[in-house]
């Protein structure tokens, strides 16, 4: 298997982060499902008060790590091409 040429890298790159795009969609239509079922009809009280607050508190959590995505998209791929370019320079003996 030879060394990937930069346009390869890349796809590669994209496939990968349109499936980690499409998980971080389903998770977040799950959450969606979950707030649309909480409600006063489904548990009442301090202890669905407590649960609901501290669900809110680890949604809101996971909504604004999932807003780091595109940054460290781009991080990751910039970081891949320079590895495979640095590759790419040992095989060609220009280390």
């Amino acid at each position: 298997m030879g060394l990937p040429d930069k346009d390869r890298l890349e796809n590669l790159c994209q496939t990968d982060m349109e499936a980690i795009e499409a998980e971080i969609s389903d998770i977040r239509g799950a959450i969606k499902q979950v707030h649309a079922a909480m409600g006063a009809k489904t548990w009442v009280g301090g202890p669905a008060d407590k649960w609901a607050t501290d669900f809110n508190g680890r949604m809101g959590a996971l909504s604004r790590l999932f807003g780091t995505f595109p940054d460290e998209e781009q991080r990751l791929i910039a970081k891949a091409q320079a590895s495979q370019d640095a590759k790419d320079r040992k095989a060609r003996g220009a280390a």
